[in-house]
């Protein structure tokens, strides 16, 4: 495991634009995108804090960003054939 990747939540959240509220509610225990030991560990006891793998977390930012759009030029294209 590369350290420089794994941030805890309050580092986690600045590198990545976001807050610390966005990137707990996604994670997939609560029905969201971001996988357990994929995008975050948790630590050795209750009150350590949730390590992030911000590499990996803007690579799914990424791919979900590049979803919405293609979804909204089709949406366009849809509704210029209408």
């Amino acid at each position: 495991m590369n350290n420089q990747t794994w941030l805890p939540t309050r580092e986690a959240k600045i590198v990545l634009g976001c807050s610390a509220q966005f990137l707990k509610k996604n994670r997939d225990i609560y029905g969201g995108f971001l996988r357990e030991e994929d995008h975050y560990i948790f630590g050795a006891s209750v009150n350590s804090s949730i390590l992030w793998n911000v590499k990996e977390i803007l690579k799914e930012f990424h791919y979900r960003g590049r979803l919405i759009r293609k979804g909204q030029d089709l949406i366009s294209e849809l509704q210029k054939e209408v």
